[in-house]
């Protein structure tokens, strides 16, 4: 996509995507949501007819995509369809009211040309963007989905399972393991609400089409949100109630990190932008705390471990009363 501006509020758009006998479209929208947004859409026939005409998008369902409806206002030079090699460009000019330094642009490919009633076919692929017009810089939601990613990888992803491991394998140096696990923990927690609500904000801008993601996510964080409570209201050592905590502790906060740590697998999964930089870090802290996790686990056992033999083995010497 280019887009060209005179300086007298006017913007010139060329968008290209591939041909194949499928609509393609660009929205403008106001706040990234495609509702209330209007949309420039081209097409070809098969028989090599084109065409070009706007749409408002009242909503998700096709009867509220309406032809011919709209908020765009065009200048005098007609909208333009070509077709060169497998690639379809369309080329329009827009007039606004005032100038526009950020414009929400909604990107869509359609699952077929639309219908001779104007009806549109439902889009097999969509993506929304924020782009600053007078540099011509993507600065959201890209930027939003890679910070978003970055605060789960380093709460969820690696702080959290750093301070469960101190948990379990340094809790021989006493008091500091304490200490030290609660600190580790807060921390991690405090960076992924910091996720959480970067994603929130991003969900409700981009209308992000992964529920699963989003789901999962609330969940974790109400398991970490638990195990927060959980640490205030914890009871003394003497305590009834302390064999009940001690197990709900150590399931839930085990539920917690493995759910937000599968969770930002589903991220990326669902997430088609150019974050390799990501994945591969977050691949490899895996690996490292696995590994780390593997030796240590593997000490504690060998520590702990009772040698049958010295057990089974009857005394070397008896003692024999004679009196």
């Amino acid at each position: 996509m280019q887009f060209f501006e005179d300086g007298k509020n006017v913007m010139t758009f060329v968008l290209s995507g591939k041909h194949v006998h499928k609509w393609i479209g660009i929205g403008f929208s106001r706040d990234g949501l495609m509702e209330g947004s209007s949309a420039m859409v081209a097409w070809v026939e098969s028989n090599g007819v084109s065409g070009i005409r706007q749409y408002y998008l009242g909503g998700k369902n096709t009867s509220k995509v309406i032809p011919d409806k709209g908020d765009l206002r065009f200048t005098t030079v007609s909208p333009v369809v070509v077709v060169r090699g497998d690639l379809i460009y369309i080329a329009f000019q827009l007039q606004f009211a005032t100038s526009v330094a950020d414009q929400y642009i909604l990107l869509a490919i359609g699952s077929e040309n639309p219908l001779e009633n104007g009806l549109l076919p439902k889009h097999i692929n969509k993506t929304t963007t924020l782009i600053e017009l007078s540099s011509g810089q993507k600065i959201a939601p890209n930027v939003q989905r890679r910070y978003h990613g970055l605060t789960a990888i380093i709460g969820w992803g690696i702080i959290t399972p750093s301070g469960l491991m101190i948990a379990r394998y340094f809790r021989h140096i006493k008091p500091i393991w304490y200490y030290l696990h609660s600190s580790v923990q807060f921390v991690g927690f405090f960076v992924g609400i910091i996720s959480i609500s970067i994603g929130r904000n991003l969900y409700e801008k981009t209308d992000f089409p992964n529920p699963t993601h989003r789901f999962v996510g609330y969940t974790a964080f109400f398991l970490a949100g638990l195990e927060v409570c959980q640490f205030i209201g914890r009871p003394s050592m003497d305590s009834k109630r302390r064999p009940y905590w001690n197990f709900a502790h150590y399931w839930v906060g085990r539920a917690a990190m493995v759910i937000a740590v599968l969770n930002i697998c589903v991220g990326f999964h669902g997430n088609r932008t150019d974050n390799q930089d990501l994945k591969i870090g977050f691949a490899m802290a895996l690996v490292t705390l696995l590994t780390v996790m593997i030796v240590l686990e593997t000490r504690l056992r060998r520590e702990n471990a009772i040698p049958k033999t010295i057990v089974d083995q009857p005394p070397v010497f008896r003692v024999v009363d004679e009196h």
